[in-house]
Formats: C-alpha cells, structure tokens, sequence
C-alpha cells in the first residue's frame, strides 16, 4: 500500500470510528482491528478492479468495500448505494472529506436509472444470485461483480453472469471472493 493510500485509508477508519456510535456502523472500536477486519479485505479486491471505470457498491453501509477500493483505484468513479439516510449522508461526508470521485444514492439499487457501471462490489448484502439480479440493469457488456462470500456459499447460476473464477485469498485475508462476468447486454433505447 502506497503511502497515499495508507494516509486515506487511516482517515476514513478514523471517521468510521468517530461517527459509528451516533449512526450505529459497526461494534469495533479498535482502528487496527477495523483495518483488519474491513480495510485490509475491502484493498484484496484490488486485482479485479479496472484501472478506469464506474463502480457500483451495493448496500454500501460505512463504505465497506467500496470506499477502501476508491481511494486505492483512484481511476474509478464510485456509486455508492445505500437505502439509510444517515448513512447514505455519512458516504457523502466521507466523499468530500477525502475527495473521491464519487457519488451517493440513499435508494434502493433497484429504482435507480441505467448507471453504465464497469464492476459491482458487495459485502454482506445477499446471495450472489441477488446481487446478481441487482447488478444485471446496470452492467455494461463484460463488467465484472466480485463478492467476497462465505464459505459454503455456492456459484450463483445466472443467465445474464458468469463465474470467470473462483478464489480464496491468502494474502494474510482469509476471505473466498466469486467474480463474476456479465454477458452480452442488450439496452433499449
């Protein structure tokens, strides 16, 4: 991690932590254990994420893992979606605090227009196959979606994805992570 990075990253955890009581985002209060927990397996994303491109992160929550990919793929443009208004105002809070290209809807993923997005990120929303669903309106041809899933959970059958692979990473993360590839698209205009 490049020291950029490294500075951003100690940033948002720090404003996660001041903020998680008044908006209930997590129980850890420790910034090591939260970079452990949340940061350092948001970042092991990193090698499916394109240089350029749009970004979606499904029920984003405190930014998990979408802000941690933001501020080290700096090419991205984020979505960040999250139906709670509060923290859907804490995203925009941490947007403009570390000046990520990025924007913020406090909606349903699904009532949202067309968002032309290149890869889908979401952690702890659903199974696959939903947030499969979830992606499919707004995926162009050849996106990717990488879930980090648990252990048990199986491939997600979709006519509209396919599973390009499967891995579970070592990199001192312990997390299994599905990607996924969306087929041709057809959009009407």
């Amino acid at each position: 991690m490049d020291g950029r990075t490294r500075t951003a990253c100690e940033a948002y955890v720090r404003e996660v932590l001041r903020f998680s009581g008044a908006l209930n985002l997590t129980s850890i209060r420790d910034a090591a254990d939260f970079h452990l927990r949340f940061v350092a397996p948001s970042l092991a994303l990193c090698p499916w994420m394109p240089e350029r491109g749009r970004l979606l992160d499904i029920g984003s929550g405190m930014g998990i893992p979408g802000i941690p990919l933001l501020i080290a793929c700096p090419g991205l443009h984020g979505i960040l979606v999250e139906r709670r208004k509060k923290r859907a105002e804490f995203l925009r809070h941490i947007v403009r605090l570390l000046k990520l290209d990025a924007e913020v809807y406090d909606r349903d993923v699904r009532e949202l227009d067309d968002l032309h997005i290149d890869v889908c990120v979401a952690r702890a929303v659903s199974h696959p196959g939903a947030l499969l669903a979830m992606c499919a309106g707004h995926a162009n041809t050849g996106a990717r979606a990488v879930f980090p899933v648990a252990d048990r959970c199986e491939a997600a059958s979709s006519p509209d994805w396919e599973l390009e692979k499967e891995r579970v990473l070592d990199q001192g993360v312990a997390q299994r992570v599905q990607i996924y590839r969306r087929t041709e698209v057809s959009r009407e205009t």
